[in-house]
């Protein structure tokens, strides 16, 4: 799983970096990981999860990556294109991942 898992990491890495760090429009607008910094840490975030070999605490870390966007958007602090680019990137990632298998104590039956 490991190796698969790191084929698909420079490939999210390298969408979700394009996203986060390339501007948009107007070449005087910042990037959105200016704009909000905290989207830069959930992508470090990301990448030391694939990194490390655990798809689950990736997922999470995209999905904590979504909320800031999300967030920063209702704030006025991203565009609806950007949050909209950072999204579709995120999506791109999380179907990279491995499908979350059962939680080790859902696996183990009682015995009858």
């Amino acid at each position: 799983m490991k190796p698969r898992l790191l084929r698909g990491r420079w490939r999210a890495a390298v969408v979700a970096a394009v996203v986060l760090l390339a501007p948009t429009g107007c070449a005087d607008d910042p990037p959105p990981s200016e704009s909000v910094p905290a989207l830069e840490q959930h992508l470090d975030e990301v990448d030391a999860a694939i990194e490390a070999g655990e798809p689950d605490e990736a997922r999470r870390a995209v999905e904590d990556l979504i909320a800031e966007a999300a967030q920063a958007r209702v704030e006025g602090d991203l565009s609806d294109e950007e949050a909209d680019r950072i999204f579709d990137a995120a999506q791109q990632v999380l179907d990279q991942l491995p499908k979350a298998g059962p939680k080790d104590d859902e696996d183990e039956k009682p015995d009858d």
